[in-house]
């Protein structure tokens, strides 16, 4: 591949952006086959060769459950049992227009994870000039971004610190601040452009496995993606009791991704 190309290829930078349906815990149960409001984005680049194409989440929440005795000095944490993470959905046991009133429960799914699916395909230089010139999958690498940095957002800061309570410690309770993490990375620097944090590493993506075999799109993105789980990890700080109204313990916020494309390897798998 020439410079110019990789060079080209390189500068492709795809940023991502959406908005939260009310009522989502955005990263819930999204393996799940049910009916869920997660909200997703496929783009696909379909101005040069490579076909880049990504489900990502375009949203993330958690709540927090707080109380009105103010001698519930707890941390906040899921082990304390007063914070909801990705890892929960609503499930509805009575539909509602069954002659009763409706019913729901939470339900916790066992792994804080979420799939990220990656359909990227690209074409080799050499077969550029064919007819129908064979296609490959094509590695791709994430970085989010969230905002929420040094300002107030609904009264929450997303921070790069632990902001979690130590009771036994004299130090600020942390209320309404939070630190979130994908993948074993944290969301933990400023590009001093922005009004938020990046994530202090690439989530990394396979290619798409035997495009050839398992075909492709019209579009040129593979049938059968490459598919990651990576863990989320939420840390709240701030005690129970200072969680007192419904409303301002739920935090919802956009999440936004920068997809950089791979290169093909030198042989074909």
């Amino acid at each position: 591949m020439s410079p110019i190309r990789r060079w080209e290829k390189n500068k492709i930078r795809l940023t991502l952006a959406g908005l939260l349906c009310t009522g989502c815990l955005c990263f819930s149960t999204l393996a799940s086959e049910d009916p869920a409001s997660n909200v997703w984005l496929s783009v696909v680049e379909i101005q040069s060769d490579a076909r880049i194409s990504v489900t990502v989440p375009l949203a993330y929440g958690f709540v927090v459950r707080g109380s009105i005795d103010s001698n519930d000095t707890n941390q906040v944490s899921v082990d304390n049992g007063n914070l909801i993470v990705p890892n929960a959905k609503v499930h509805v046991t009575v539909p509602s227009g069954t002659g009763g009133p409706a019913k729901y429960e939470l339900q916790t799914i066992s792994e804080h994870s979420i799939p990220i699916r990656n359909y990227s395909t690209d074409v080799r230089e050499e077969d550029m000039e064919k007819e129908n010139p064979p296609r490959e999958g094509l590695p791709v690498e994430l970085k989010p971004f969230i905002s929420g940095y040094g300002s107030d957002t609904h009264h929450w800061k997303v921070v790069e610190y632990d902001p979690t309570w130590d009771e036994s410690v004299s130090s600020p309770t942390h209320f309404k601040e939070y630190q979130m993490g994908i993948d074993e990375y944290i969301f933990s620097y400023s590009d001093g452009i922005n009004d938020g944090l990046w994530l202090n590493g690439t989530i990394a993506l396979d290619a798409p496995e035997d495009v050839q075999t398992h075909g492709y799109t019209a579009a040129g993105t593979a049938l059968i993606p490459s598919e990651k789980y990576v863990p989320v990890d939420v840390k709240v700080g701030g005690m129970q009791s200072e969680y007192k109204q419904v409303e301002e313990s739920l935090k919802v916020g956009s999440i936004f991704w920068q997809i950089i494309p791979g290169e093909l390897p030198e042989i074909t798998p």
